[in-house]
């Protein structure tokens, strides 16, 4: 009897810490938002009938702002959920699987005056899938607001393209459309693309490179080198790290954004490796440091492949820029992504700028 009660606590428990998708069947194009199960998108957050009227606006920057009712469509208070918001939460909108949008919530908005109890809060996407829906969305559009921690997305799991900051992920063998991205000038200022190369290895040189960050790494790991210019890098830098034991360990760059989602990354593969057999690779969506991030490495299974360097890469939206970081060392290979993913998170952290 007492497993069996301690089963039920834990479940009972499990259900609070990851509430279950909220349930919304009224898409208020008037953005009135007065009744329980209605929420509209904005384009203005001081103007409630601002309100996006296609799919296209939902994932493309336009909508800035979610103004929803504290019920949800089941007649359910969510007040005590919406009171916990605060910024940098990540919450998804979905009508299918093929038809979502993950939004940051960048600021909790004073709430509305009026007798309708309703949240307002500032967003700004962060990923979507799109092939399902295009067009106008209809005010019947029913959709789940889920603010529990979401799954990362990619790997054999993906069906369906998504994009997810400047990475496009696709299921391996898809023929279906996908997004051809969008190119970027280099930043004012930058000398034309290759840019004259330098290279060193005095860090106190090197923090003078375009976009240098300094990563928080192991005690006795050192600089090999860092250079900046050259075909290699648009603008910015790159370099190499040594572990204690003289190995090469990790390598880090950091550069102007040029392009996104032109062709799009293949999201899990399997590739014979000759005598060492067949190997399995994946892409999967991350957030480091608030940030849109991809991971690749080679997960565990019947094909893994140990040997596999480990990449990670992280998109700063508000420098424009793409950091790399690419795990060397044997205690970065394979499947050990975590490390790979906390020294790309550190380049974020003090004493860096944010």
């Amino acid at each position: 009897m007492g497993a069996n009660v301690d089963g039920l606590i834990a479940i009972t428990e499990s259900l609070f810490e990851h509430p279950p998708p909220l349930l919304y069947d009224t898409y208020d194009l008037s953005g009135a938002v007065s009744a329980p199960g209605q929420y509209a998108f904005l384009t203005d957050l001081d103007d409630p009938t601002s309100v996006v009227t296609t799919y296209e606006e939902l994932r493309d920057g336009t909508a800035t702002a979610l103004l929803v009712h504290t019920t949800d469509a089941h007649g359910v208070s969510q007040a005590t959920l919406y009171d916990a918001v605060a910024p940098g939460d990540l919450f998804e909108w979905r009508q299918a699987a093929d038809c979502f949008v993950r939004y940051t919530v960048t600021e909790v908005k004073p709430d509305p005056t009026g007798t309708a109890p309703r949240k307002l809060l500032a967003v700004e996407w962060m990923t979507y899938a799109f092939t399902g829906c295009s067009g106008t969305v209809a005010t019947s559009t029913a959709a789940t607001l889920d603010w529990a921690d979401l799954p990362d997305l990619g790997g054999t799991s993906l069906t369906v393209p998504v994009i997810h900051g400047i990475y496009q992920l696709v299921p391996e063998g898809w023929s279906g459309a996908i997004d051809p991205g969008e190119t970027h000038a280099l930043p004012e200022g930058a000398p034309s693309y290759p840019g004259p190369f330098a290279q060193t290895d005095d860090v106190a040189v090197a923090r003078g490179y375009p976009y240098w960050r300094e990563p928080t790494l192991p005690t006795g790991w050192t600089l090999r080198r860092a250079f900046t210019g050259g075909l290699e890098v648009s603008y910015g830098y790159c370099a190499a790290y040594d572990a204690a034991d003289g190995w090469l360990a990790v390598e880090i760059c950091g550069e102007a954004l040029l392009g996104s989602g032109t062709s799009g990354l293949v999201a899990s593969w399997l590739t014979d490796g000759g005598s060492y057999g067949m190997r399995a690779g994946a892409r999967e969506t991350r957030v480091i440091a608030g940030r849109p991030a991809a991971v690749q490495y080679s997960p565990e299974g019947p094909h893994h492949y140990p040997g596999g360097s480990v990449w990670v890469w992280v998109h700063d939206v508000a420098t424009q820029s793409i950091y790399r970081v690419v795990g060397q060392h044997r205690t970065l290979l394979g499947s050990n992504i975590d490390a790979v993913i906390a020294t790309a998170r550190s380049l974020f952290e003090p004493p860096n700028l944010p």
